[in-house]
């Protein structure tokens, strides 16, 4: 039975992270890593001098953090970080509690 449920958990996190895509170069140099709270990886990109982009055009903003635009209900969330002449847009998850945080970047 041990071994069933082990076999179980370990294929889930094998397709979990199977489709995971690297973050760009910008974020992971900062230490941003997907799973990360968003709170924390906001943190780092004002730290190193990237801007927030008011979102535009989402239904509705992700409570608490007004740049975040979302999708009706809040199940698909981004935004958007400027820097000199460069653009990351942040997709984010949230967890069962509301609070968001880093699902993959371009």
């Amino acid at each position: 039975m041990k071994a069933i449920l082990l076999a179980a958990t370990l294929s889930l996190v094998l397709v979990s992270t199977a489709g995971a895509q690297p973050l760009p170069t910008e974020l992971t140099q900062l230490g941003i890593i997907a799973g990360m709270p968003y709170a924390k990886a906001k943190r780092l990109l004002d730290a190193a001098g990237w801007q927030v982009k008011p979102a535009q055009g989402a239904p509705e903003s992700l409570e608490g953090f007004p740049e975040v635009g979302c999708q009706k209900g809040g199940k698909q969330c981004a935004t958007t970080f400027e820097k000199d002449d460069q653009q990351v847009a942040v997709r984010l998850g949230t967890t069962l509690a509301g609070q968001p945080f880093v699902q993959s970047a371009d």
